[in-house]
């Protein structure tokens, strides 16, 4: 991989949807930041749990707040990132362009991470999964084309599963947020045309973590086929940004970087959150650092502790151990920083070549505390803790319902939308945009046709995964008339 193809600022529709001032000097990746900064997408990041799905205070963090984290990590990186790049010799003028635009690709790619998850944090995109492994061998098309459910399949059952091909199908089997987001960007943000935000290649390409199919999905160590980064619909577009830049079906450079800030943000901000909503206290923590201070990091991490001790023995301040915690996260946070930018430039030459299969951090000087955080802390405290379970099993019970009702609406709604029968009903509420998309899709199209048939389910997961989770309690609600 070469930075001047990497870099390079194409995009889909190369005009301008609107009209630009003369004086217009931004450069393109500043373009898209300012895009990204307006979009619905990121307003209804606030209403979207974190990792305390249906949250009723204020405090834990949000994907907004958390997307806000990240992006300032993110950027950070992204200067440490250039600095790495100009010690390993001189580049062409190509790439030496938009060199010093790389910490605005990351912030830009960090605001837009989340916005492709479901309502209710990862869990959400399970649940969704696992509603289509479940239920969609069991879709059947009527003899009067209508879409049922049929527990007993007889050999005359025109089952919806058979319509699809085998990478659409996977689709919904494997689905995934990252996915999702791509989809959101380049095209379900209809306003202009079928380009959605039409955003530059390489903003694009650092939030396409995983350059897979859903058929291709490897369990081995292969880091970026662990999940599908995009479906069936998208393949083209895909095609088109692996060869612009040069790609070679590998990912692209910044995607470590964005993965790392995530990683970062995550573990140091649930930490804090846990700790303020009493989940597990700050002895807790220290205990599980002194079982690993052999570690040249943790035990580092130990002594900042005890100078924040001093300190505070020499200026009490009032909770003590929320003084402490957030000075912890704040000191860790930088220090991860710090280790990624060494792995960074450690594994360099690995990642241009398409070689490197690990996460930084996991290969950083940080990879013990990160062990430590998600294996000793996040599972034993977190994770699993009475509230977060009260709150997984309602984020089941509310996407199944929306699942059950949607999913037969968009197959069996009166095609002129004038009609009280539940199906058009609830078919009415998806988002008109949503509906613009596929109707178009299917304009012409007999009702089995199997981009039609995809095309209908991605609708349902398209409005599902827009949801906040506050308007998802309110759709549930509605739908079952229980509040």
């Amino acid at each position: 991989m070469e930075w001047s193809a990497l870099l390079n600022p194409r995009r889909a529709r190369e005009q301008s949807s609107v009209s630009k001032m003369n004086n217009d000097t931004r450069s393109p990746f500043k373009k898209d930041f300012d895009t990204v900064c307006n979009c619905t997408g990121i307003r209804r990041l606030q209403d979207k749990a974190q990792v305390f799905p249906l949250e009723r205070g204020d405090y834990t963090r949000t994907r907004l707040t958390h997307s806000i984290e990240v992006q300032s990590i993110a950027e950070s990186l992204g200067v440490e990132a250039v600095s790495v790049i100009q010690s390993k010799g001189p580049l062409p003028a190509a790439a030496t362009k938009y060199l010093d635009q790389i910490p605005v690709i990351l912030r830009t790619a960090a605001y837009l991470h989340d916005m492709g998850n479901p309502p209710f944090g990862h869990l959400g995109e399970e649940i969704i999964a696992e509603w289509f492994t479940r239920n969609l061998p069991n879709l059947v098309f009527s003899h009067e084309g209508k879409l049922i459910f049929e527990q007993t399949r007889t050999q005359t059952s025109h089952l919806l599963i058979d319509i699809l091909n085998e990478q659409m199908k996977n689709d919904f089997y494997h689905f995934e947020g990252n996915a999702q987001l791509l989809r959101l960007i380049t095209k379900l943000s209809f306003i202009t045309d079928e380009n959605g935000m039409n955003l530059s290649y390489p903003v694009i390409a650092t939030i396409l973590k995983y350059p897979t199919k859903s058929t291709e999905i490897s369990n081995g160590k292969n880091v970026s086929r662990k999940k599908m980064g995009y479906m069936y619909f998208e393949n083209e577009l895909y095609e088109n940004i692996n060869k612009e830049l040069g790609l070679g079906g590998k990912r692209h450079p910044l995607v470590f970087l964005l993965e790392a800030a995530d990683d970062i943000a995550y573990l140091t901000a649930d930490i804090e959150d846990a700790h303020k909503k009493r989940i597990f206290q700050l002895g807790d923590f220290l205990t599980a650092l002194e079982r690993r201070k052999s570690d040249p990091f943790i035990e580092e991490v130990l002594s900042e502790t005890k100078k924040y001790e001093e300190q505070w023995e020499k200026a009490p301040v009032p909770d003590h151990d929320d003084c402490i915690m957030q000075r912890l996260r704040i000191y860790m946070k930088g220090k991860m920083i710090s280790a990624v930018k060494n792995a960074f430039s450690e594994h360099y030459q690995e990642i241009l070549e398409g070689a490197f299969e690990q996460e930084l951090l996991n290969v950083s000087s940080a990879a013990e505390m990160v062990n430590l955080i998600r294996n000793d802390i996040e599972r034993k405290y977190i994770y699993f803790s009475d509230s977060v379970i009260k709150t997984k099993l309602q984020s089941y019970q509310i996407i199944d319902a929306l699942m059950d009702k949607f999913v037969p609406s968009v197959f069996n709604a009166n095609a002129n939308r004038q009609s009280d029968d539940k199906d058009t009903l609830a078919y009415s509420l998806i988002s008109k945009n949503y509906r613009f998309i596929c109707e178009r899709t299917c304009e012409g199209k007999v009702y089995d046709d199997p981009e039609c048939v995809y095309s209908k389910l991605l609708l349902v997961t398209d409005f599902v995964s827009g949801m906040t989770d506050t308007y998802a309690v309110d759709t549930y609600h509605l739908l079952t008339a229980t509040k």
